[in-house]
């Protein structure tokens, strides 16, 4: 594997999904939603959606998990993934910020719908999902407190500032057992996105400060904005490739994310 950086500031080296999860069948049946494709219009789509909907289901019926944590429910179509794609028996904790919290960007996604989780609610997976809604700057919703060390899977896709990645994460290590799979989301070095600051745009500065001292290997997953952590990757490297990042190409593609009406 290459470990030329991403940029001058990345340390996290990029690997193919089939190194880091080498035993996902090729045959398993995925499950994805439909929620992008009935709600939004197609020109702000953005082009990586669907392949990334089908690595998540991937990695979540590979691991075949009893225990999901998500940080970030949003419209709960991740959240659908999580479910239709794990065991029939596992449990999934999913948090968001409550009602009266919520930012720009939540309320930007959910089409100025209070309704967070109207992606899997009237789906036959709702009977899997437990939503917890939590209050700024405390990521740990307390009735996952018994859950510290228990959790086979975990989805980091909230709060993207750096203090509101950095506080999820550090609630997901407490939470992780010990062979655990995590998971973040918008691992990216935008140019335009970067002069915005750490407040906003903190997944790339905090997951790159986080990897010297992490009990988990991370590594970004080719063709993605996933970054994925397991502590059997500490000490190994897995095999794969090196591959191109927003940020190393001109525009359009090197300054934010390309969306479906601008291929």
């Amino acid at each position: 594997m290459s470990n030329q950086d991403v940029s001058a500031d990345n340390v996290i080296a990029t690997a193919d999904f089939h190194s880091l999860f080498p035993n996902t069948s090729h045959s398993a049946a995925l499950v994805v939603s439909s929620d992008a494709i009935a709600h939004f219009p197609a020109i702000e789509l953005p082009m990586l959606y669907a392949y990334e909907q089908l690595v998540l289901a991937a990695i979540v019926r590979t691991v075949a998990p009893r225990t999901v944590v998500e940080f970030g429910t949003g419209r709960g179509s991740g959240t659908f993934v999580l479910a239709a794609n794990s065991p029939d028996d596992a449990s999934i904790y999913t948090l968001d910020l409550s009602n009266d919290t919520r930012g720009d960007y939540t309320r930007k996604i959910l089409r100025d719908n209070d309704d967070v989780g109207l992606a899997y609610r009237p789906t036959p997976e709702a009977k899997k999902i437990t939503q917890l809604l939590v209050p700024p700057g405390k990521p740990m919703h307390d009735s996952l407190t018994g859950l510290r060390k228990k959790v086979d899977f975990i989805y980091v896709d909230g709060d993207h500032g750096y203090q509101g990645v950095r506080d999820d994460t550090l609630a997901a290590v407490e939470l992780a057992a010990p062979e655990a799979i995590l998971l973040w989301h918008d691992f990216y070095d935008f140019p335009d996105y970067i002069r915005e600051g750490h407040a906003k745009r903190g997944v790339f500065p905090w997951l790159n400060e986080f990897t010297a001292t992490s009990p988990f290997g991370l590594f970004h997953i080719a063709g993605t904005y996933f970054v994925a952590g397991s502590r059997a990757w500490k000490e190994k490297s897995p095999a794969g490739t090196r591959m191109r990042q927003p940020g190393d190409r001109p525009a359009p593609f090197g300054t934010r994310i390309l969306r479906q009406g601008e291929a």
